[in-house]
């Protein structure tokens, strides 16, 4: 999460970043807006490592997911894009990176738009693989596969994002999918694109401990 939230604030001119990563505990995210009350709630019984981020969103259960984190430096057009236009692109490159792998999904459909009767709000605390929302990338049976949350800074653009193991073949190759997801969102989001060896060389050390710092404090964790 510090890493994620430096590279929103520090990025070059003109630079996206691309990253996934792993969960050296058991641990759950929250949305920025949540209560960590909803949180502890969802997993009453569970030693797990809490952590609100900086997006919003709900509930996310990183024991066996692959989270990633997509930063757009505030120069590039696409950070800019309505958040809708951009959530339904990410998921449809998320869809065409699945088919290679001949993994058949859906975008899960918006009631409102669709003319169907909107379902009433769960009372259970809003959980973001038991709630699907529009656009999310499901299995034909519904089941869902990835889903994401954004936030917008004057500096640019965060979009965090997990896709469920779970709901995949134990023989899926993450590795294939991660290069083939890339180039698919340079192109739906005309950003142009590069490699570097080592992502690294974006980190700005004194900001990723500044923000370590406050995403480990009480009072973030508490804020809401």
């Amino acid at each position: 999460m510090a890493v994620d939230a430096s590279l929103l604030y520090t990025l070059p001119k003109g630079i996206a970043a691309f990253r996934h990563y792993g969960w050296t505990e058991p641990a759950i995210t929250f949305g920025y807006a949540q209560r960590i009350a909803e949180a502890q709630d969802a997993f009453p019984d569970d030693d797990l490592r809490l952590c609100r981020r900086l997006t919003g969103g709900g509930i996310v259960d990183h024991r066996n997911d692959w989270t990633y984190a997509l930063v757009i430096q505030s120069d590039l057009p696409a950070a800019h894009a309505p958040a809708t236009e951009l959530y339904a692109a990410l998921h449809r490159c998320i869809q065409k990176a699945l088919a290679e792998q001949l993994i058949k999904s859906q975008l899960a459909i918006c009631p409102h738009a669709c003319g169907l009767t909107p379902q009433k709000k769960p009372a259970v605390p809003d959980q973001c693989f038991t709630h699907p929302t529009t656009d999310d990338v499901l299995c034909p049976d519904g089941t869902k596969i990835a889903g994401a949350a954004m936030k917008r800074a004057r500096e640019g653009l965060l979009i965090q994002g997990s896709i469920d193991r779970g709901a995949l073949p134990d023989t899926f190759d993450f590795n294939a999918f991660a290069t083939n997801f890339q180039e698919r969102i340079a192109h739906a989001l005309d950003i142009p694109i590069g490699t570097t060896e080592d992502l690294r060389a974006l980190f700005d050390g004194p900001r990723i401990q500044q923000e370590r710092e406050r995403f480990e404090s009480t009072e973030w964790l508490i804020k809401r």
